[in-house]
């Protein structure tokens, strides 16, 4: 059965495997790695390449592993059990199963999961009633539903990687944040810094795109007076220098130009400053907190980014997940923002329950950004308290907003006027009633009678 509702549906094992959220890592009766899913790699610190037609005992000279539990399985012939030490510090719970064919073992399947949190909790909580106390708490952090105060984290995924910026603040290391456009990446900076030791001290954001090439250099190690054309004749400190003792974000920093690069690689190996247009130097400590929307590995082997700089940049790293991969967050996400713009707007909206379905099956690829902009319009554009399935369906999948150009000169009442007449002028062709439209957008007839006689669009 199964395998015909995969070979139907061209969906492969791998993809299976990988849509798994316990780590999965499958070895022949040899212990010769034959696969691995996506959660076994973030567990383990390495990717399949690394991994996949590797014996178990050659990942244990490598230091990957302490044991392998497939070697356990193959001497026994039967199910086993571990606690695995990795290479990178963690802790896995094993489970290795045989699976034989005509009374020969053939592959050996282990289920994986992390515990290394748990362990560290639970000795942590034997140690005194204050300690107890303190981790009790650390410990409930998978149960809340908002764990930051900003950040909402519905999802297993964010929940992880909430817990690992925790853990990352209290680390005075330089952390690398990426992920697609949209996702949250200055988001989680803000929750690195609130949980990090330097929280009482300067934090100074710099978008590393919108600093025009010619001026990011004085902008960000500050000049000398006089030092070129349009300098403030006092000279000016960067912002390095008044991020001293505190925290500086670098976001998009895929797009710093080489040339910077260079200079940015120094500043962190030497941490030292030298104003545009001057010869002293002088020593800053400053945490440096990066993130980029474009994958810094595949533009470091394109040539568009130092080597030597992202490794530098990559002491701690963070991977923030698209809002595809985290659909539990949806749902409150969606009514977060909502909240918002009934306060922003006075209004006193609310999402139906049979409209969010319609959020949970788009592929969001604008992220949170997109989701966000969406219940923004839906909100404004339409009357009525109930944000309904259809207005959400129309917003997300029709093409009503493009059909509106907004040229520059009009005031935001002109250009919602002139998006609101689009809709009607297009509805009105669809229904030719006043009545029908009024159902349909959910709001009463006489809203839409009004609107249609404003704009001059006749009704039967």
């Amino acid at each position: 059965m199964l395998d015909k509702i995969l070979r139907d549906s061209g969906i492969s094992v791998q993809e299976l495997l990988d849509s798994i959220r316990v780590g999965i890592y499958i070895t022949d009766e040899k212990g010769n790695t034959i696969t691995m899913n996506d959660e076994c790699c973030k567990t383990g610190g390495m990717t399949k390449d690394e991994v996949v037609g590797k014996n178990m005992r050659e990942l244990m000279g490598m230091g990957y592993v302490e044991e392998s539990d497939s070697f356990r399985v193959a001497q026994s012939g039967k199910e086993e059990s571990l606690i695995q030490h990795l290479g990178d510090g963690g802790q896995l719970y094993i489970t290795g199963v045989p699976i034989y064919k005509d009374g020969k073992m053939v592959l050996i399947v282990s289920t994986e999961r992390d515990i290394s949190e748990t362990i560290e909790l639970e000795t942590l909580l034997s140690e005194s009633n204050e300690i107890n106390q303190k981790y009790q708490t650390r410990l409930e952090f998978m149960n809340k539903h908002d764990l930051s105060g900003d950040i909402v984290a519905e999802s297993l995924l964010m929940k992880h990687v909430l817990q690992k910026a925790e853990r990352i603040g209290k680390i005075d290391a330089t952390v690398l944040i990426q992920g697609e456009s949209g996702t949250g990446k200055e988001m989680i900076a803000d929750y690195i810094y609130k949980n990090g030791s330097r929280q009482d001290k300067a934090f100074i954001k710099v978008n590393c795109a919108a600093i025009p090439e010619t001026l990011i250099e004085s902008e960000l190690f500050g000049y000398e007076k006089g030092s070129f054309t349009g300098a403030e004749r006092s000279g000016k400190m960067g912002l390095f220098e008044a991020a001293d003792g505190g925290t500086i974000f670098l976001d998009e920093i895929g797009d710093l130009p080489i040339s910077m690069q260079a200079k940015l690689l120094r500043f962190m190996q030497d941490k030292e400053i030298r104003r545009v247009g001057s010869n002293e130097v002088k020593t800053v400590d400053v945490k440096i907190i990066a993130a980029s929307n474009i994958d810094l590995k595949q533009a470091m082997d394109r040539g568009e980014f130092r080597e030597d700089l992202y490794y530098r940049l990559n002491v701690a790293s963070i991977e923030v997940p698209p809002l595809r991969s985290r659909k539990e967050d949806i749902r409150p996400l969606a009514r977060l923002f909502v909240d918002i713009f009934n306060n922003k707007y006075g209004m006193n909206k609310s999402i139906q329950s049979d409209a969010f379905p319609i959020l949970e099956e788009y592929n969001w690829p604008g992220n949170i950004r997109e989701l966000r902009n969406t219940i923004e319009r839906v909100m404004i554009n339409h009357d009525g308290n109930a944000i309904t399935r259809f207005q959400l369906y129309r917003q997300i999948n029709g093409a009503t907003p493009e059909a509106v150009v907004a040229p520059e000169g009009l005031s935001l009442k002109e250009i919602m006027d002139r998006y609101e007449q689009e809709i009607l002028m297009q509805y009105y062709e669809k229904y030719k009633s006043g009545k029908e439209i009024a159902n349909v957008l959910s709001v009463d007839a006489a809203t839409i009678s009004r609107k249609l006689k404003k704009y001059g669009i006749k009704t039967r």
